[in-house]
């Protein structure tokens, strides 16, 4: 779903601001994230970030038990 400025119909890439990027009018609130909405994605986006961590350390390690250093053998490339 995209959702639009109602002033002047740019895109909101942002549903957590409460103005618009490019006319910098108010946006309704009707177009904007509820508390609950934004505690749900920002949840989701520690979780991911948490997961996106720990498997870059199992790569590393992986990496430093081969021999050669680095991820995967690749130093150097």
């Amino acid at each position: 779903m995209e959702f639009r400025c109602p002033n002047c119909h740019a895109p909101i890439y942002s549903r957590k601001l409460k103005i618009c990027g490019v006319c910098e009018k108010p946006l309704p609130k009707e177009l904007l994230m509820n508390d609950a909405e934004i505690a749900f994605w920002k949840k989701q986006m520690d979780k991911e970030e948490k997961e996106a961590e720990d498997f870059g350390r199992q790569i590393n390690d992986i990496g430093s038990h081969d021999g050669h250093g680095g991820v995967g053998g690749m130093a150097g490339f």
